[in-house]
């Protein structure tokens, strides 16, 4: 965020350009969007099936086995496909590159995808069109979206509400799409992680100066050292404890609202745990725990 205190719909249109020529594709996987030569605005020829495969691969490969299991679909350790997904009206919210699209669509779901960005639009429209699918794909704000009251019966949200300059008003809008007894799933970044305590708040922040440079600013902090890190972070991203998710989403109209961090299966091998040696002693079932308490991204469910 380049300057403090702009309208919400300035800050989305930061947000908007960002995204639009830092898509997320590979470097999902390596965070690194300055070097990975498959990250960016791919002109529509290189979109091919291989392409989209190969995105694929690495998002299942970052998102461990916990998400979805070898042969299953993503997100299928997350979320109930023969429950939610089957034969039901989806929404897919922020797109990306199609990933979650493709396989709603695949697994018979009616669905309508939506992204902030032209381009997220045109790689989801591609990405179906090779694997021979169909889906309803929109350019659309989330946060002012032009879709029917109680039209939807399961709406995905992954990784894109902690984006949003006005994440309380786009699950208010998510609440009013969804039919009665609608259920919609999220994906967040937890405020309550190691991750964001030790490498954003303690390193970043205090050891580095980045809480001085940005004036106590955390969100300015946040934004900087997650996504797009390597080019100088994002135009916005917040972190929030599961308790403050679990009231943002009942203040919007949900019941039975349940957020969870996220275990990955192998964060607590991952830096900054590999580099102190006392770590490496842990046994499993306490590095599996600590995934369960203090991992970096939080899953959310309610109910409509």
């Amino acid at each position: 965020m380049k300057k403090d205190h702009k309208t919400k719909a300035e800050a989305t249109a930061d947000v908007r350009k960002w995204w639009d020529e830092n898509p997320f594709t590979l470097g999902v996987a390596t965070g690194d969007y300055a070097k990975h030569d498959l990250v960016g605005r791919q002109p529509l020829e290189k979109m091919t099936l291989e392409y989209f495969e190969e995105i694929n691969r690495r998002f299942r490969k970052h998102m461990g086995l916990n998400v979805q299991k070898p042969g299953h679909p993503l997100l299928s350790g997350v979320i109930d496909f023969d429950a939610d997904i089957k034969g039901k009206k989806v929404l897919d919210i922020a797109t990306g590159s199609g990933l979650h699209t493709v396989e709603f669509a695949a697994a018979g779901a009616d669905v309508t995808g939506i992204d902030l960005t032209p381009f997220a639009v045109v790689q989801t429209k591609k990405n179906l069109e090779v694997r021979g699918f169909s889906a309803e794909v929109r350019e659309m704000d989330a946060q002012h979206m032009d879709l029917p009251d109680n039209s939807f019966d399961f709406v995905n949200a992954w990784g894109c509400l902690m984006h949003m300059p006005d994440t309380e008003k786009a699950m208010r809008e998510i609440h009013r799409v969804l039919k009665p007894g609608g259920r919609t799933f999220a994906y967040m970044y937890n405020r309550s992680s190691w991750p964001f305590w030790f490498n954003i708040i303690l390193l970043r922040g205090i050891l580095l100066a980045g809480l001085v440079r940005y004036k106590g600013n955390i969100t300015r902090l946040t934004s900087r050292y997650s996504d797009g890190a390597a080019t100088g972070g994002n135009m916005l991203t917040k972190f929030y404890t599961p308790k403050q998710v679990e009231r943002m989403f009942r203040a919007a109209g949900f019941s039975n609202v349940k957020a969870l961090p996220l275990d990955l299966g192998y964060e607590a091998d991952h830096w900054p745990m590999n580099s102190f040696p006392v770590f490496k002693f842990l046994p499993k079932s306490v590095k599996a725990w600590m995934g369960k308490r203090w991992g970096y991204g939080l899953i959310v469910y309610a109910q409509k």
